[in-house]
């Protein structure tokens, strides 16, 4: 298929430049002594999050409860929220996250949100 007959939108990615950054990226926070845990607000793409936790990243971040929900489904075991958690209904389905073998995990603002 030519990439001209692709539907749009529709991510094309050079596979070894992205192995080469991921790479890279590990590398520097190795030598600096950082755990990795990238956000996958950039591509939003389980396939390439696995990418990453393969070249040593030590989990990964999302935005919300449902793109953690869908890295989770994906088999990804290590996730932070990175943002606050409001309402029962999302907790509860971050508890269910947690009972299906899932580390989550998420910031609060203040003492009441504990």
């Amino acid at each position: 298929m030519k990439y001209t007959e692709l539907d749009t939108p529709s991510l094309l990615i050079d596979k070894s430049r992205l192995l080469r950054n991921l790479a890279d990226m590990q590398r520097y926070a190795d030598e600096n002594g950082a755990a990795l845990r990238p956000h996958t607000k950039t591509h939003k793409c389980p396939e390439i999050a696995k990418m990453q936790l393969e070249a040593g990243a030590c989990g990964i971040a999302v935005a919300k409860t449902g793109e953690a929900e869908v890295m989770a489904q994906s088999g990804i075991h290590d996730i932070f929220i990175a943002n606050e958690i409001v309402g029962d209904l999302k907790l509860r389905r971050i508890a269910k996250l947690a009972e299906d073998g899932v580390t989550i995990s998420f910031g609060v603002d203040t003492p009441c949100q504990v």
